[in-house]
């Protein structure tokens, strides 16, 4: 034993070969220097060692880097060891730091007062090296067992907090939710799960889902489950619940220990759903009877004008020469023109509020355009006793456009300053040249625009109210289409107005082209001689079961030097083509019995009527007509009334010489 009361004898010499690893810090708080570096060396091997001489010493080592382990004497000067323990102890950054106390001389009621103050161990002297390095050790390692053991109750009370809120959160969420394990057993349902499976946790809790619901088994709801233990993915659908009866929308989630489920009841939405898909069948069932109804009434609407178009081309080409019946045969044709364009205007519905119309343009004299539209208008006009004045500034003016369409919008500006202006009011219109734009200019004395509502009369279905607060009628849609036509001809449309009472003033302004096309009188006449002279010989075969349209056309085509017979049916059709060979067939579609369709099938099919063209001439004008026809073998589709343009077009490419001797 040395002097200093420390039996060095047993002191392992090998220990400062011990392998290097986290050392822990033990602070070494002893009066007599020589033994506190004798001790602080021989444990360096195995702690990092500080040294104090005193209890004031010590806490200031202490607040410059906390140990692990304090060994301190009980007897020193300034403050002993039960000072600096207690001192220790009042401190919450070092209430916890073991404290062993080392004495050879410390009274026993000192030693007492060391326990009572919180000392984690006492070691008297004289000790050995290896002695203190035994307690040292093991007051270090219970100090870590008692860390992990407090670190272990932490994370067990960081769990229970999780689950705790884990479960709180699965209890307020709107869903039902529930967790099955591998063998689908249930092991949580929360309130909402309970609720809708009408069960107690201790009904479900252990029991398989298959075991307290059996109607799931070889159900679509068993089968993802599976899939998704299987494949552990997550899958989102939407069934109706074998278990509920009703429309669920479920998520199933793999997780460590099985599947988290989530569903509600969706039975409302897809009810609603259903409700919705009924009426949208409903709406594309009455829009089909609808487009079904408008074709039927254009067919059954064209069927008449048919032979009245008819007959005003035979008065015109009977009456070219007497003043009073050309005038009133001009003023027919365009009212039948008229009527024709508002028949078609019954299938155009859904492609003028889509924006879809298709324009047929040609070069025209903008006087012609104006004076058909003021005979358009004319009777609402004569009708409400106003005063309409024409000014022609540029009689010349010719523009790219569609007649009808650009006869359609002057007529609808005339028509709306003819009911927004009071009856006895002024209308007038201008025809002008505007540089290189022909501009139409329609101005009353009526009512007039509020300034706000200026940039939305062009709009779909607006329409300005009067000072009694009333509407001038209709639908809203004439100034609508007046914009859209006007730029979809490349020109413009603007309105002004000084404010109510003040009247109106619309202004078109149209491309002008630089010269005018208009056919004189001459060559037309010409052009009429040269057909005449080309139709000597040619026979034509009408199918037609309306005996007016068949017997109008046929006086037609006969007064244009045609040989012509007709047939009311497809037998007759067939018979009197095949002894008539005629060079060209006229057939309509809608006859009794065999329809048109058919009936050229089976003339084409017979060997002396090969390559004879076939012309369908009906009322029905829908795709669906046309690709009809066109699978019949007919080479042209022509709407009743037939135009005379139409009609020349087709019957100027039958072949000539004539291919059929009778």
């Amino acid at each position: 034993m040395s002097s200093l009361g420390i039996d060095s004898s047993n002191v392992n010499p090998d220990s400062r070969l011990a392998p290097a690893r986290h050392k822990a810090r033990i602070l070494f708080v002893e009066d007599e220097a020589t033994l506190r570096t004798h001790l602080a060396q021989e444990l360096s091997d195995e702690y990092i060692v500080d040294t104090a001489g005193n209890g004031t010493e010590a806490m200031l080592a202490v607040l410059r880097k906390k140990p692990d382990l304090i060994v301190t004497d009980i007897v020193m000067p300034e403050m002993d060891g039960v000072e600096l323990l207690k001192t220790l102890r009042a401190a919450p950054g070092t209430q916890a730091v073991p404290v062993l106390l080392i004495s050879g001389r410390a009274e026993e009621t000192r030693r007492i007062d060391g326990f009572r103050e919180g000392a984690d161990g006492y070691l008297a002297k004289p000790y050995s090296v290896r002695e203190l390095r035994a307690l040292v050790g093991s007051m270090l390692h219970a100090v870590g067992q008692r860390g992990e053991a407090a670190r272990r109750e932490a994370r067990e009370q960081a769990q229970q907090q999780a689950l705790a809120e884990r479960a709180a959160l699965l209890e307020s969420i709107t869903d039902a939710f529930y967790a099955l394990d591998r063998s689908l057993r249930f092991t949580y349902l929360n309130k909402r799960a309970l609720h809708y499976f009408n069960r107690s946790r201790e009904e479900l809790l252990g029991y398989s889902i298959s075991e307290v619901f059996p109607a799931i088994n070889g159900t679509l709801l068993e089968a993802q489950y599976e899939r998704a233990l299987r494949e552990q993915c997550s899958l989102a659908f939407e069934t109706i619940s074998p278990i509920l009866g009703r429309w669920v929308e479920i998520h199933i989630y793999p997780t460590q220990h099985g599947l988290a489920v989530y569903f509600r009841d969706i039975s409302d939405r897809k009810h609603a759903e259903q409700e919705l898909q009924r009426v949208q069948e409903t709406l594309r069932e009455s829009d089909r009877r609808k487009n079904e109804f408008l074709a039927l009434l254009a067919h059954e609407l064209r069927n008449p004008l048919a032979p009245i178009g008819n007959g005003l081309q035979i008065l015109r080409l009977r009456a070219a020469s007497d003043p009073v019946t050309e005038p009133t045969v001009g003023m027919m044709e365009r009212q039948l023109k008229h009527m024709t364009r508002l028949v078609d205007d019954l299938l155009d519905v859904g492609r003028i509020t889509s924006g879809k119309l298709q324009l047929h343009t040609q070069q025209v004299r903008l006087t012609d355009v104006l004076d058909s539209a003021v005979e358009s208008a004319r009777s609402l006009i004569e009708a409400r006793r106003h005063e309409l004045r024409i000014d022609v500034r540029a009689a010349d003016l010719v523009a790219q456009v569609d007649p009808d369409r650009m006869v359609q919008v002057i007529s609808n500006l005339l028509s709306n300053s003819a009911k927004y202006t009071d009856p006895g009011g002024s209308i007038s219109v201008t025809l002008d040249r505007e540089q290189q734009n022909a501009t139409i200019t329609v101005a009353d004395n009526g009512i007039g625009i509020p300034s706000d509502s200026i940039e939305h009369v062009f709009r779909m279905f607006s329409q300005v109210p009067t000072h009694q607060g009333r509407t001038g009628g209709g639908l809203g849609l004439g100034l609508a289409l007046v914009h859209m036509l006007v730029q979809m001809h490349g020109g413009t449309v603007t309105a002004a107005s000084a404010g109510p009472g003040s009247g109106s003033v619309f202004t078109v302004r149209l491309p002008a082209l630089e010269r005018g096309v208009a056919e004189s009188a001459l060559e037309a006449a010409t052009q009429v001689a040269r057909r005449a002279a080309s139709r000597k010989g040619r026979r034509v075969l009408i199918v037609e079961d309306n005996p007016d349209a068949a017997s109008s056309l046929e006086l037609l085509l006969q007064l244009m030097d045609y040989e012509v017979v007709t047939a009311t049916n497809g037998e007759q059709g067939i018979e009197r083509a095949r002894q008539f060979l005629p060079h060209i067939i006229f057939m309509d579609l809608g006859l009794p019995g065999m329809d048109g369709a058919e009936t050229a099938r089976r003339i084409s099919a017979l060997p002396e009527m090969s390559g004879t063209p076939i012309v369908a001439l009906t009322g029905w004008g829908q795709r669906g007509d046309r690709e009809r026809t066109h699978q019949a073998g007919m080479v042209a589709h022509l709407i009743k009334p037939v135009t005379s343009a139409a009609l020349y077009e087709v019957l100027d490419s039958i072949p000539h010489p004539v291919p059929h001797q009778s």
